[in-house]
């Protein structure tokens, strides 16, 4: 698809379409605040059911499993997208959500433990499937000029929705019960359909070119991923950085138990914890994101990432105090929300539909489920077979992690450079 909004075009036929790109970016971002405001209540109410149903130890082969359900949702996705179309494969995809999120309700409140697993595993599965949707829109909507300047921003509007879901959580947990939450996850996505709808129609519904029409090749087009060699290295990255991302994640939650016994007393410090991921986020967003894009090359961006990452886990290493370890974690969440997000979009804009809206689902999605389920299955294992895994090895997987993404980013950043413009 050709962007209506060209910089090539000028005048007063420059201006109302631009107009209208304004405002579906507007849409788009305040549909997205929703969703993953949503997704706040979906995630802390799923590990919380889970662990009382539970307890925490099962959780890393719950984990484990969730990249085999993204294997048969993301195939039907493929399946409905060559049926529907773009925007109304989203709005079945959220309506899909929804119902599941409201049945999950309904079974939970009669003390179902197999809705609190289906539960978990739709909470894992649903954002990452609809988050990247709403970025194949994007990236088929903005060309790379547009993209430097809005993407943050986007991005900076969405997180408003988790700042604000995380603030109601912790005030009425207690006074509504966890399972309601369930119940308002499902209830978000209806203003999430209603925002998105608007946003395709003020912007145009993205669709394949007539030679991808006429294309085989299965519904997620899986070829294209081994024809384009930025795919491949962008899967990498995604699989790296979730390495760094959960062997932090579990450094950090090591010392604040050893550290803080007293469960309230550990909760109120986690809150704190991500509402400073929150706030790094959104000033990244906002102010750094457009800055560095403008400014450096990209190549730069997508290299300059990890060595911030591999000098705080040479830090956790040297130092290991919950301090250090908070901040790494903190830091790669603030990046990972911000400036790679927004970086990594830039990628998808010169390639095809196909790629943005099928073979995307399978790079970004599947990727970032698969490896944060690997990375939980063979700590599982290693604890089976070793017992207690020593504090430095977790530091010690995030700084190989690290190194690796470095290794990828390289020719990714080189792909970056040889690509073709943007539309």
């Amino acid at each position: 698809m050709q962007s209506r909004f060209s910089p090539a075009a000028s005048g007063e036929a420059l201006a109302r379409p631009r107009r209208r790109l304004i405002a579906a970016m507007v849409c788009i971002s305040l549909s997205a605040a929703c969703l993953v405001g949503g997704y706040e209540f979906a995630r802390s109410t799923a590990a919380s059911l889970f662990i009382e149903a539970f307890g925490s130890g099962p959780m890393p082969y719950a984990m484990s499993v969730v990249p085999v359900f993204m294997v048969l949702v993301i195939y039907c996705y493929g399946r409905v997208l060559t049926r529907l179309g773009s925007l109304w494969t989203l709005q079945a995809s959220l309506g899909f959500f929804a119902a599941a999120f409201f049945d999950a309700y309904l079974a939970l409140r009669t003390g179902s433990r197999a809705a609190v697993v289906a539960f978990y595993i739709f909470a894992e599965i649903y954002i990452v499937i609809l988050v990247e949707q709403f970025w194949s829109f994007i990236n088929s909507t903005l060309n790379q000029a547009n993209a430097k300047m809005f993407n943050g921003p986007i991005l900076g509007c969405a997180s408003i929705g988790p700042i604000l879901a995380g603030l109601f959580v912790g005030r009425f947990a207690s006074v509504l019960g966890s399972k309601m939450f369930v119940l308002l996850t499902s209830l978000s996505l209806v203003p999430t359909a209603g925002l998105a709808y608007a946003a395709y129609r003020l912007a145009g519904e993205p669709r394949p070119s007539a030679k991808e029409s006429g294309m085989g090749g299965g519904a997620l087009r899986l070829r294209l991923i081994l024809e384009h060699k930025v795919l491949l290295f962008i899967a990498l990255v995604i699989a790296l950085s979730q390495f760094f991302a959960t062997a932090t994640n579990l450094r950090v939650y090591a010392l604040v138990e050893t550290a803080m016994p007293n469960k309230d007393v550990r909760t109120a410090y986690l809150a704190l914890l991500f509402m400073k991921v929150n706030c790094l986020a959104f000033f990244m967003q906002f102010v750094v994101t457009p800055l560095l894009l403008r400014r450096l090359r990209l190549s730069v961006v997508l290299i300059g990432i990890p060595v911030v990452h591999m000098i705080m886990a040479v830090l956790m290493l040297g130092i290991p105090a919950l301090p250090v370890a908070a901040w790494s974690l903190i830091i790669f969440k603030g990046l990972d929300y911000s400036i790679f997000r927004a970086s990594k979009e830039l990628l998808y804009i010169p390639l095809s539909f196909d790629v943005r809206y099928r073979a995307k689902q399978v790079v970004d999605a599947f990727t970032y489920r698969f490896s944060k389920g690997a990375v939980a299955g063979g700590i599982s294992l290693a604890r089976m077979s070793l017992g207690v895994l020593p504090g430095w090895a977790f530091p010690a997987i995030s700084l190989a992690a690290a190194g690796a993404w470095i290794a990828a980013a390289v020719p990714l950043g080189r792909s970056a450079q040889a690509s073709p413009p943007g539309r």
